[in-house]
């Protein structure tokens, strides 16, 4: 059951701008500052797009993943759309290959960032190889598909349930108009 009141052209204006400077944040945090145990990178847009997209659906998840790209290209210094087409690619497939299962499986989570992390390296390292430079496939694998999946898996479970407990506080609050 949806909102039955529609939102004005400001609150979604707003609503898409703190979205998109929240992830600009996030993006901030995930180059800059969260450490790198054995020069691992751990990529929190994508663990909390696709948390957020198993929660919402695939079309509000396409709209974090395409805002959460952009501030990685602009973070991390790539070629502007690299992160963008390849995070939008991991958590379309997540997502919708999973859309079918009950949300209180507890797998679903952990399923879903580890198969929207394999599509989103495989997608990065085609367009950096056909955009960038080769990227030689066995040591990608090894040495960044396999960690970056493993370090995103691990808090996948718990990060979706803060997402689901979240989701179920919010569907709980009924808004109610007074004139």
């Amino acid at each position: 059951m949806g909102h039955s009141r529609q939102r004005r052209i400001e609150e979604v204006i707003a609503y898409e701008t703190a979205l998109l400077a929240a992830l600009l944040v996030v993006a901030l945090v995930q180059t800059a500052l969260l450490p790198r145990p054995f020069g691992i990178p751990f990529n929190l847009i994508l663990l909390l797009t696709i948390s957020h997209g198993l929660i919402a659906g695939t079309t509000s998840a396409a709209r974090w993943a395409f805002y959460g790209g952009l501030a990685l290209d602009l973070c991390a210094l790539t070629l502007l759309g690299l992160h963008t087409l390849a995070l939008l690619a991991g958590v379309i497939v997540a997502t919708q290959a999973l859309v079918r299962l009950s949300r209180d499986n507890w797998f679903v989570p952990v399923v879903g960032v580890a198969l929207g992390s394999a599509v989103y390296h495989g997608v990065y390292a085609l367009l950096s190889t056909l955009l960038v430079a080769p990227v030689d496939p066995q040591a990608y694998v090894l040495y960044v598909l396999l960690p970056d999946t493993l370090m995103a898996t691990i808090p996948a479970l718990p990060v979706y349930l803060l997402f689901r407990r979240y989701e179920d506080r919010v569907r709980r609050s009924v808004p109610v108009d007074v004139y």
